[in-house]
């Protein structure tokens, strides 16, 4: 089967996975469940949170924090967003860290 595309290149059909690795070995599917625990403690006109990521068994933490401009109206739920998106930031900077350790060695990063 060919496939020609609207701008007249052809190209070959995508092969199944199973086809791709191989027609003896059945296609594999992992499935993972990691956990995010988030304690957030407010005081005031700050909030402080610390954020564990368990990536199934790697286990990443971060601590951050927000404060409120005196000038602003109070609204902890604000405080709450800028901490957790801060600490959630900080650990997906810590999985692309691991990530680049364990594709190319400690001393690509």
């Amino acid at each position: 089967m060919v496939i020609v595309r609207a701008d007249g290149v052809t190209a070959a059909p995508a092969r199944p996975l199973a086809a791709a690795a191989g027609a003896d070995e059945p296609a594999v599917r992992t499935t993972k469940d990691w956990q995010l625990s988030l304690h957030l403690v407010e005081e005031r006109d700050s909030t402080r949170v610390h954020a564990v990521l368990d990536a199934g068994g790697t286990v990443l933490h971060s601590d951050a924090y927000a404060r409120r401009n005196p000038l602003d109206d109070p609204a902890p739920a604000v405080g709450d967003e800028f901490a957790v998106g801060r600490a959630l930031i900080d650990l997906g900077h810590q999985l692309l860290r691991a990530g680049t350790r364990h594709a190319t060695g400690p001393a690509e990063e």
